[in-house]
C-alpha cells in the first residue's frame, strides 16, 4: 500500500502497547507524529528517550509531547504545542487509557472516577482541545481506541467496560454533531491482545470485600489466562491494532467507517454486525422521534 500525503497526528499514551506500535508505523510511513506522554521526566523518561533516539536513528519525522489527558491545562499546552510546530492536526488517536479489574462492589466512587477521567473524560479533553482548530481547517478525524468490552461486558472488569461504552457514546455524538464541519469520529474496537493494560490493572482498594469472591475470581482470572495462552497463536498479535489505526488515518476523508473491529476470527465474525445494526436502528429511531436530518450519513 502507497503511503497517501503525510497527515499530521497527535497519539495519547504512547508509553507502550497500542500507542507505542502506533506512533512507530505512522512515522515510518512518513507522516509527521507527535508520541504523547506524560511525566516524561518521570515514569516515562525512558520510553520519552527510546522515541527521540528511534527518530533521530531512523531519520523519522516523531517528537515526544508531554500531555497528562486528565489534566485539562496539561492537554492545551500539548495541543497549543503541536499546533505552533506543525501548523495544523490533521488526526488525534485517543489511546490513553488504564484498567481497573475487580469485583464492581469493592471499588469507591473515587475510584470509578479516576477509571472514568482518564478512559472517557481523557477522550473529552483531547478532542475539545482539538476541535476547534479542525472546524477552521474544515477536515479532521477523531480516532478512539475502544475496546469490544463495550459491547460485552465481562464478569470482573465492570469499571473498564463502563468506560469504554461510555467512550462510544461520545464517539457516536462527535460523528453527529461534527460531520457539518468536516470532522469525523471514529472507533476501533480492539480485542483483548497482549499490552500491559491487563498486567497493570490496577484492584480495588478494599481488599476484604475483594476477598469475598475468593475462589470464583480465582478460577475467572485462571480460565481467562490459560484460555489466551493456549489460544494465543489463534488470537494475534497487538500490532493488529497499530494496522488498523494507520489505515484509518490513511482513509480519505468523509470514508472512515465509524466503527472498526480488530479481534480474533471467531470474536469478528460475531461482533462485526452489531454497529451497522445499531446504527440502522438508531436511524429508525431518530426518524420516527423527527431528528432523523441531525444524525450523521
Amino acid at each position: 500500500m502507497s503511503t497517501p500525503d503525510p497527515r499530521i497526528v497527535l497519539v495519547t499514551g504512547t508509553s507502550s502497547g497500542f500507542g507505542r506500535l502506533t506512533v512507530e508505523a505512522l512515522a515510518r510511513r512518513g507522516h509527521q507524529v507527535f508520541a504523547g506522554l506524560r511525566d516524561v521526566a518521570g515514569r516515562n523518561a525512558q520510553a520519552s528517550a527510546e522515541l527521540t533516539a528511534l527518530a533521530s536513528a531512523e531519520r523519522l519525522d516523531l517528537h515526544v509531547v508531554e500531555i497528562d489527558v486528565t489534566d485539562e491545562a496539561s492537554v492545551e499546552r500539548a495541543v497549543g504545542t503541536v499546533l505552533q510546530t506543525a501548523g495544523r492536526i490533521d488526526v488525534v488517536v485517543n489511546n490513553a487509557g488504564m484498567n481497573f479489574a475487580g469485583p464492581l462492589e469493592a471499588y469507591t466512587a473515587q475510584e470509578a472516577h479516576r477509571q472514568f477521567d482518564v478512559n472517557t473524560l481523557g477522550a473529552l479533553r483531547v478532542n475539545n482541545a482539538v476541535i476547534p482548530s479542525m472546524r477552521e481547517q474544515g477536515h479532521g478525524a477523531l480516532i478512539q481506541i475502544g475496546s469490544l468490552s463495550s459491547w460485552l461486558t465481562p464478569p470482573f472488569n465492570g469499571l473498564y467496560a463502563a468506560s469504554k461504552a461510555a467512550q462510544r457514546s461520545l464517539t457516536e455524538a462527535w460523528q453527529h454533531e461534527l460531520a457539518p464541519y468536516g470532522i469525523e469520529s471514529v472507533v476501533v474496537d480492539a480485542a483483548a491482545y497482549p499490552t500491559n493494560i491487563g498486567p497493570n490493572a490496577s484492584l480495588p482498594q478494599d481488599q476484604a470485600r475483594m476477598g469475598l469472591y475468593g475462589e470464583r475470581l480465582t478460577s475467572f482470572i485462571g480460565d481467562l489466562t490459560r484460555r489466551t495462552t493456549e489460544n494465543a497463536e489463534n488470537i494475534g498479535s497487538a500490532d493488529q491494532v497499530s494496522d488498523a489505526v494507520v489505515a484509518l488515518v490513511e482513509t480519505p476523508q468523509g470514508k472512515r467507517p465509524v466503527q472498526t473491529v480488530v479481534a480474533p476470527a471467531v470474536q469478528y465474525e460475531a461482533l462485526r454486525e452489531l454497529n451497522p445494526q445499531a446504527l440502522k436502528a438508531a436511524r429508525i429511531v431518530a426518524d420516527d422521534m423527527g431528528i432523523g436530518a441531525y444524525l450523521a450519513d
